[in-house]
C-alpha cells in the first residue's frame, strides 16, 4: 500500500521516492523495490524468513509479507500493545520491526505482567525474553497495574508488575497505567463492585498506593495514568461523572491536584466501533461511506475527531492546552469482531484485510498533528497478535498467532519463501576440496588393489622380441 509522490522522512530517515509506483486501490504491485530502497538494498529482511537467513537466534526480526506499507512516521511516539497470546506463548517472538514496515518498534504497552491462571512454568522465561528485547532494542514499556472486582488478584498482579519493573529498570519504563476502561464495569459487573471502585473511592486509593510503591522503587520520574475509553467524552462535561457508573471528573480532579502534570490523560479510541457507522443507502452489504469515514486519518475522520474532542475536554478541565495525552489503543479487526454491530458485519469489505491495510497504513503515516491544536503525545496500535478476550477470540492482531511468521496483511497468493543459505567461507571450500581429492585418490588405490587380487597377481609384463634379420639384411616382423 503506497501513496503517490515522495513520502515524508521519518525521524531523520531519507525520503523514499514513490513516483511511478503502480498501485491498485492502494495495494503496492512493486513492494519489493520500495522495501529494498528503504532498507538500503536488502529487502530480504522484509520478504524473507528470519529462520532461513539464520537470524532465528535473536528472536523474531519481522513477520513476513509481500505487502510493504512504508516507514513509520514519528516512530518514537508510536508503539504497539502486547496481547495475552504474545505474552503467554511467544514473548520471545516479538518482532523487532513494525509489521509490513522497516521501522523499528520503540515502545510497547502491557496489559498485565502475567495472569494467575497461566501458571508459573513459563513466567520467568517470558520475562527474560521481555528484558532481553528491551535491552537489545532500547524499547520502553507502558506498564500496567490492573484494577478489577477481585482485590486478591489485583494484589498478585501488582507484585508481578513490580518484579518485572525492577528487572527492566527506569530506562525501559515509559509509564504506569493503573486501571483500564473501568467505566465499562457498569455494564458487566455487580453494582457493588462499581460503587466500590468509583463511589467509595477504591480506584483513587489504589492509584495512590501504586504510585507510592514505584516512587520508592526509583521510578518517581515516570508518568502515571489511568486508561479510559472515549465513551467518557460523550456523556457529561468535560467528562462523565455519574454515581454508580463512573466518576471521571472527580478522579481527574484528585490526580491533577496531587500529581500535577505528571498525570497523563489516556484514551482508547476505536472508530471501528463508532455507533454512527451504517450501511450505504439502499444497500444491505455495501458500506463505502462508512469505510471512508472510519478507516482514514485526515482532519474529518472519526478517529481523529474523537482525539481532538479529547484534547478539547482536557483543556476545558485543566485550562492547559498542552497537557500530556496518550492514545492507549487504536486498531481494526479482520475478520469482523463478534461485538461489531450486525448491520456492519453484513458488509464484508468493512472488516476485510484490504480495509485493515488501509487503516493500518494510515496509522503508520500519520504525523500525530491536529490542524488547530496539539495532537497526542503518544499512540499505541492494538495489537500484535489475535488474542482471547473473556474466552472469545479478537482479531485485531497484525499477526494471527504464535505458530506462523506471516503478517496478516499480505496478498492472497503469498507464499513464504526460503532464502538461500549464506555463501561458504573460502577456508571451508579449501578443506572440502582437499577432502574430495583425498577421497578420490584412496578410492583409486583401492580399485587397483581389488583388480590385482581378482586376477591372482599383478598383470604380465609385455616384452618385445628382438627383430630377426634375414640373409638380405632386411628385418622380419617379430612375434611374441
Amino acid at each position: 500500500v503506497v501513496s503517490d509522490g515522495a513520502e515524508a522522512p521519518a525521524d531523520g530517515a531519507a525520503p523514499l521516492a514513490r513516483r511511478g509506483v503502480e498501485s491498485h486501490r492502494g495495494f503496492c504491485l512493486s513492494c519489493r523495490k520500495d522495501a529494498k530502497a528503504d532498507m538500503g538494498g536488502d529487502a530480504s529482511l522484509l520478504f524473507g524468513s528470519a529462520k532461513a537467513m539464520g537470524l532465528e537466534g535473536r528472536g523474531m526480526l519481522q513477520c513476513n509479507s509481500d505487502m510493504y506499507l512504508g516507514r513509520v512516521r514519528n516512530s518514537s511516539s508510536k508503539g504497539i500493545t502486547v496481547d495475552d497470546t504474545t505474552l503467554r506463548f511467544c514473548a520471545g517472538r516479538i518482532p523487532d520491526l513494525w509489521p509490513n514496515s522497516v521501522s523499528q518498534i520503540q515502545t510497547l504497552r502491557m496489559f498485565r505482567a502475567w495472569a494467575p491462571h497461566w501458571g508459573d512454568d513459563q513466567r520467568e522465561e517470558a520475562w527474560d525474553n521481555l528484558v532481553s528485547y528491551a535491552s537489545q532494542n532500547g524499547v520502553r514499556f507502558l506498564m500496567a497495574a490492573p484494577v478489577t472486582c477481585d482485590k486478591d488478584a489485583d494484589a498478585q498482579d501488582w507484585e508481578w508488575t513490580k518484579a518485572l519493573m525492577k528487572r527492566l529498570g527506569p530506562k525501559h519504563v515509559m509509564g504506569l497505567a493503573v486501571g483500564n476502561e473501568l467505566e465499562l464495569l457498569a455494564s458487566s459487573s455487580p453494582i457493588t463492585c462499581v460503587q466500590d471502585i468509583w463511589d467509595h473511592g477504591r480506584l483513587w486509593d489504589v492509584f495512590q498506593r501504586r504510585v507510592a510503591d514505584i516512587d520508592e522503587m526509583g521510578f518517581s520520574e515516570v508518568p502515571i495514568t489511568t486508561v479510559f475509553t472515549a465513551q467518557i467524552l460523550y456523556d457529561g462535561y468535560p467528562f462523565t461523572n455519574i454515581p454508580g457508573r463512573v466518576l471521571a471528573n472527580d478522579f481527574f480532579a484528585n490526580t491533577t491536584k496531587k500529581y500535577g502534570r505528571r498525570y497523563t490523560f489516556t484514551f482508547n479510541v476505536y472508530p471501528y466501533f463508532d455507533p454512527s457507522l451504517k450501511l450505504d443507502p439502499e444497500s444491505k452489504h455495501e458500506c463505502g461511506y462508512a469505510i471512508s469515514k472510519a478507516a482514514c486519518w485526515g482532519p474529518h475522520c472519526l478517529g481523529v475527531e474523537a482525539m481532538k474532542l479529547a484534547r478539547k475536554r482536557i483543556e476545558a478541565f485543566t485550562k492547559n492546552s498542552d497537557d500530556r495525552m496518550w492514545i492507549g489503543e487504536v486498531g481494526w479487526s479482520s475478520p469482523a469482531a463478534i461485538t461489531l454491530r450486525p448491520d456492519m458485519q453484513a458488509c464484508n469489505d468493512f472488516s476485510s484485510v484490504r480495509t485493515l491495510a488501509e487503516f493500518y497504513q494510515g496509522f503508520l503515516k500519520w504525523d500525530l498533528e491536529f490542524q488547530d491544536m496539539k495532537g497526542p503525545d503518544h499512540i499505541f496500535y492494538f495489537t500484535m497478535r489475535n488474542a482471547l478476550n473473556f474466552g472469545v477470540e479478537e482479531s485485531f492482531g497484525l499477526i494471527r498467532n504464535c505458530e506462523i511468521d506471516e503478517c496478516k496483511i499480505k496478498s492472497e497468493n503469498f507464499t513464504e519463501f526460503e532464502a538461500l543459505p549464506p555463501p561458504i567461507e573460502a577456508r571451508w571450500l579449501q578443506l572440502g576440496f582437499g577432502v574430495i581429492a583425498g577421497s578420490v585418490a584412496v578410492m583409486t588405490a583401492l580399485v587397483a588393489l581389488y583388480v590385482c587380487a581378482s586376477r591372482g597377481g599383478p598383470p604380465p609384463v609385455r616384452k618385445p622380441q628382438k627383430a630377426a634379420t634375414d640373409s638380405s639384411g632386411e628385418d622380419e616382423e617379430g612375434v611374441e
